[in-house]
């Protein structure tokens, strides 16, 4: 059973969050310009498909909770659904932060060599 504000933000994350993650994954994920971030995003440019693909796992991850919680899935079935989402959200959780800490490298290098 899910409280009001599990409630609220899993329903956020499928709401609003993956249809842009969605769109954003349709439109080629295009570094963001003028940001504080800009420099990660050119500096490694896999990294905004990766971000994207890991909020579509968070996202897969709330809806299943929501699906549970108002009686789509059962008990066992959640269970059994259960490693299909977490594993790959653990990977892909893994394999963004190895490739945000190789942009950071790579930014901070460029900023020592100039």
């Amino acid at each position: 059973m899910l409280t009001s504000l599990e409630l609220l933000i899993n329903g956020f994350v499928a709401l609003v969050i993956l249809p842009l993650a969605i769109a954003s994954l349709i439109g080629g994920s295009k570094a963001p310009e003028n940001t504080i971030l800009t420099k990660y995003y050119r500096a490694e440019p896999h990294l905004m498909l990766v971000s994207n693909v890991f909020l579509l796992s968070v996202c897969a991850t709330a809806i299943a909770k929501l699906a549970q919680h108002f009686g789509y899935l059962d008990a066992g079935q959640a269970e059994r659904l259960e490693p299909w989402l977490t594993i790959p959200l653990m990977v892909l959780l893994v394999v963004f932060l190895a490739m945000a800490v190789k942009a950071w490298l790579k930014v901070r290098r460029e900023g020592t060599a100039t």
